[in-house]
C-alpha cells in the first residue's frame, strides 16, 4: 500500500490518540470529515490499521512487576516450535512472545502481581512444557520508556 504524507499524518495522529472524533482530526489535516473517514477505512481494509486498543495502566491493576523471560527449547524441530507458540499464546501472564536469534530461543514478556505470583507462573505453567530447556528471567527495575507508536 502507497501511502501519501497525509496518510502518514492520519496514522501518527490516531497513534497518538485513536478516539479522537473524525471532525478534530479532519481539522488537523486540514480535510472535510468524509475523505478522512474514507483514508481510516481504507487503512483498516488494508491491514494498515489492525485493531484500536486501550492502553492499562498496568499499577492500578495490580500488576506491576514486569519481567523479559528467556527461554531455549529442548530441539528446534517445527512441531514443538509451534507447539511453544500456541501455548504462549493461550497464556494471559504472556503479553509478548518473540522468537529470536542467537543464543536463546524466545523472549517473552511477562506481568504478574509480584514475585509470589510469577514464582506460580514459571512453576505451575511455563516449566511444565515439555519442550522447555533453559528459563532466564529478567525483571524490570523502573520504566524509563513506554511507547506503542511507531512513527511512519
Amino acid at each position: 500500500m502507497k501511502l501519501d504524507q497525509t496518510d502518514i499524518q492520519l496514522i501518527n495522529l490516531l497513534q497518538e490518540d485513536c478516539n479522537q472524533p473524525i471532525k478534530e482530526l479532519a481539522l488537523k489535516l486540514n480535510l472535510t470529515i468524509a475523505p478522512v473517514h474514507e483514508r481510516i477505512k481504507k487503512l483498516e481494509r488494508n491491514g494498515l490499521i489492525k485493531r484500536y486498543v486501550a492502553i492499562v495502566d498496568i499499577e492500578k491493576i495490580n500488576k506491576s512487576l514486569i519481567n523479559y523471560c528467556i527461554v531455549n527449547v529442548t530441539r528446534h524441530q517445527i512441531d514443538l516450535l509451534k507447539e511453544f507458540e500456541q501455548a504462549m499464546k493461550e497464556m494471559d501472564e504472556v503479553l509478548e512472545c518473540y522468537r529470536i536469534s542467537g543464543k536463546y530461543d524466545y523472549l517473552l514478556k511477562i506481568v504478574s502481581r509480584d514475585m509470589s505470583e510469577y514464582q506460580e507462573f514459571v512453576i505451575n505453567k511455563l516449566s511444565r512444557l515439555d519442550m522447555i530447556a533453559n528459563i532466564n528471567s529478567q525483571f524490570v527495575m523502573s520504566c524509563v520508556k513506554f511507547k506503542t507508536s511507531v512513527k511512519v
